[in-house]
């Protein structure tokens, strides 16, 4: 994300900079700006790999005595080599570490720091075990591509992967065949942080937004470390969540938290002079959670609007159900009914359009109002009557849904909805499940038609009140496009959607097949 190289851009008027080609240990160089305080040294450095052009500006880092070192990853701007999609950054995130150890003008500390891109990249520096590591602080961004942005629940989600690798020159899936599916690979797998957790040695601290398109990438970054990174790398993460998007200034609409909080420069600065520079500066002591458990914007008082702390994440939450009825009701207690269930055609050729706040905004998941899509019969809606009484979640939400369909694959998407007394329907979770990987990621299995499965979704963590006169809303449908890579309902690709076919697709609703969401319900 390009605010990152705004706080990142390493260059003063007393400061020196050079540019240096920087090889790597199969001979490719990178190129490489190194801003550093006047003086020999020895200084501490901050290292930024990005796939974005690297800027020279004022960020006062190099004033207070730290050296800044930006490296273009391999293929890309100045960098030799062909980009492979991050596939080489944790050995070059390691020989670049490593390279700035032994310059003259460090002091063999070195702390890595980056949002969005470089802040996978940065993740995947300190999978890497360098020894000179001593510190790291991402932002936005994630440790397992595959379930977090490129395949979450199995679906590509174009939009974002599409856009953002034309940019970066790698090649992009075609316009067709679609729709695009792969397994979870060996690729994905070597590339993922859980290969590679037990060599997290440093401490960490991690900052996402509600909104941002990364959120439980993040999130699942800081409870692996805790669990198994090094003993110094278990005791020292920290996670702070904030109510945004992809960045500080993210747009959301018509909903927006206060939710202040000391600004990155601020937190930057305070976490590399107590790791790097020995300087007392007590972030050490922030508890492992911090985050805003969002209320309705509107009421600044709460129930919620506010920032809480937590030992860790999930917070102690008691799981609770709520039950997709007949006529749309949703409700706590389980059906009875031996029989129920709703159906809807999926027609690839008119799929439930994307709603988003920015033309290409790939990299929020805004909270934006869902009541221009009232009248579509291919989406499934269910609600609870209005609350007596707030209702307050904090932690994972997931789906637990039966379907069947009438093709051999498709896709079931299942939303969370906020909904206002005035009828604003916010959406504030949704993630989708291709029914082929129904039994796991690395195998496919073509659907029997009329055969009922049982799905299991993740819809990622949340922190919010559902107020008083509010009311929950449970959404089904089968496409969310142009976001993710809509279904053709056949088994092999299509040349075009005019060659796909419509699906009849059933949720289920019965005694034997109690259709739900679990909210994890704090007081």
């Amino acid at each position: 994300m390009r605010f990152i190289l705004l706080l990142l851009a390493a260059a003063s008027a007393a400061a020196q900079a050079n540019r240096e080609m920087v090889p790597m240990r199969d001979g490719v160089r990178l190129s490489t700006l190194i801003s550093k305080p006047d003086g020999k040294g020895p200084f501490p450095a901050i290292l930024v790999r990005t796939p974005y052009e690297i800027r020279q500006e004022r960020n006062g880092f190099v004033e207070i005595g730290y050296a800044v070192v930006q490296q273009n990853l391999r293929g890309l701007l100045g960098s030799e080599g062909k980009w492979p999609r991050f596939a080489s950054e944790i050995e070059d995130g390691y020989d670049t570490v490593e390279w700035i150890a032994k310059q003259p003008w460090s002091n063999g500390k070195v702390g890595i720091l980056g949002g969005s891109a470089p802040g996978m990249a940065g993740y995947m520096a300190l999978m890497s075990g360098a020894p000179h590591l001593s510190a790291g602080f991402i932002q936005v961004a994630h440790a397992d591509s595959y379930h977090t942005v490129m395949y979450p629940g199995g679906v590509y989600q174009a939009g974002l992967m599409d856009s953002w690798m034309q940019a970066r020159g790698a090649e992009v899936p075609p316009p067709f065949p679609r729709p695009v599916f792969r397994r979870f690979d060996e690729e994905f797998k070597a590339q993922r942080l859980a290969a590679h957790v037990s060599k997290v040695k440093v401490p960490i601290l991690h900052q996402t937004g509600w909104f941002d398109i990364f959120t439980q990438g993040t999130i699942n970054a800081f409870n692996a470390i805790q669990a198994h990174g090094t003993e110094k790398a278990r005791g020292n993460q920290k996670l702070i969540i904030f109510p945004r998007g992809h960045g500080a200034k993210a747009p959301l609409g018509d909903l927006q938290w206060d939710g202040e909080y000391p600004d990155a420069d601020a937190l930057q600065r305070r976490w590399f002079d107590y790791w790097l520079r020995d300087i007392d500066t007590g972030i050490h002591k922030l508890p492992p959670v911090q985050y805003f458990m969002m209320g309705d914007p509107k009421k600044k008082e709460g129930p919620g609007n506010q920032w809480r702390n937590a030992p860790g994440w999930p917070v102690n939450a008691t799981p609770t159900s709520y039950f997709l009825r007949a006529s749309g009701a949703l409700t706590t207690g389980a059906p009875v009914e031996k029989t129920g269930s709703q159906s809807f055609d999926y027609n690839p050729l008119s799929p439930v359009p994307s709603i988003q706040l920015r033309d290409k905004d790939w990299l929020n998941r805004a909270p934006l109002d869902q009541r221009s899509l009232n009248e579509r019969p291919d989406i499934l809606r269910f609600r609870t009557m209005p609350l007596n009484d707030p209702v307050s979640i904090a932690g994972e939400i997931r789906a637990e849904i039966f379907v069947s369909t009438t093709a051999k694959d498709t896709d079931f998407f299942v939303r969370l909805l906020d909904i206002y007394p005035d009828g604003f329907e916010a959406l504030m979770a949704a993630q989708p499940m291709r029914l082929r990987f129904r039994e796991g990621f690395e195998r496919m299995m073509p659907a029997v038609p009329g055969r009922v499965y049982k799905l299991t979704i993740p819809l990622w963590s949340q922190a919010f009140v559902f107020g008083k006169g509010h009311r929950i809303g449970v959404q089904i449908t089968s496409s969310d496009s142009p976001r993710f890579d809509r279904h053709s309902n056949t088994w092999e690709p299509v040349k075009s959607y005019g060659e796909g076919v419509i699906a009849t697709n059933t949720v289920f609703y019965s005694s034997g097949k109690a259709s739900r969401v679990i909210l994890p319900v704090v007081r």
